[in-house]
């Protein structure tokens, strides 16, 4: 049986393949050439939500209490930081690398496998950087907006990203690899976990005129954001909810 990174390898490249050869016809909105696909997939991805995520987060949070899925999150975090130590690396910042390094190590002993986060108490801060962010970094533009089926906003920079986060995250290496079902159930609880942490925002996005362009300029203004390093404005709407599968 082929491994989990491998086959979300093989998904990404068919997938940026796919957009980069332009079997996407462009529409007529310059900001937005690829509108009438996209609402599509926004459509495609909120009825998903609506029928399968929402609920079983709503679920989760019912059967769940606060202490719980916080340490849901800080395990899932935690999993993320070696991922981030390397784009930290690629971006050549390595004070923040080797800050993550500390976090990691201080979470994965002390904080029992990242489940409590002591590293944040003794003021060691969580950054979180992707490949997406480390191509932005190096001035590869994103191209156009997004929506893609399952993986929701995205474009041509980020999703060839999210393929090298699979490639370069050390956990997914032979010598780190565990089963695939297990791989797959930690996975899932992530995403369950990340998705009831965003009932409240989603609602709120869904309240909006036009949901779809309330995502697509919120993706758009956090993930130059990201880049950046820059921080959110006290009076903008939060940042992207970190659940992809919603929109």
């Amino acid at each position: 049986m082929k491994s989990i990174s491998a086959s979300l390898t093989g998904a990404a490249s068919v997938l940026a393949a796919f957009t980069l050869s332009g079997c996407i016809t462009a529409g007529p909105n310059p900001e937005d050439p690829y509108e009438d696909f996209n609402r599509q997939m926004f459509a495609f991805n909120d009825g998903l939500d609506r029928a399968v995520l929402e609920p079983v987060a709503k679920g989760y949070r019912a059967v769940t209490n606060e202490p719980i899925r916080e340490g849901v999150g800080n395990f899932a975090d935690n999993l993320n930081e070696p991922l981030t130590f390397v784009n930290h690396i690629l971006q050549f910042q390595i004070p923040d690398a080797g800050a993550t390094l500390g976090r990691f190590v201080i979470n994965t002993t002390v904080g029992v496998a990242g489940i409590f986060d002591p590293a944040s108490a003794i003021g060691v801060q969580r950054t979180k950087e992707d490949f997406g962010q480390t191509l932005g970094k190096w001035g590869i533009e994103g191209g156009p907006y997004l929506v893609l089926p399952f993986l929701g906003s995205s474009n041509p920079r980020d999703l060839v990203g999210k393929g090298g986060d699979v490639a370069l995250n050390p956990l997914n290496y032979p010598e780190f690899e565990s089963d695939d079902e297990i791989r797959m159930g930690i996975a899932v609880l992530g995403g369950i976990n990340a998705r009831e942490g965003a009932i409240e925002a989603i609602d709120e996005v869904r309240n909006q005129i036009d949901p779809y362009t309330t995502v697509r300029r919120l993706y758009d203004r956090t993930r130059a954001q990201d880049i950046a390093n820059a921080p959110i404005e006290p009076n903008e709407t939060e940042k992207l909810p970190e659940s992809e599968l919603d929109f």
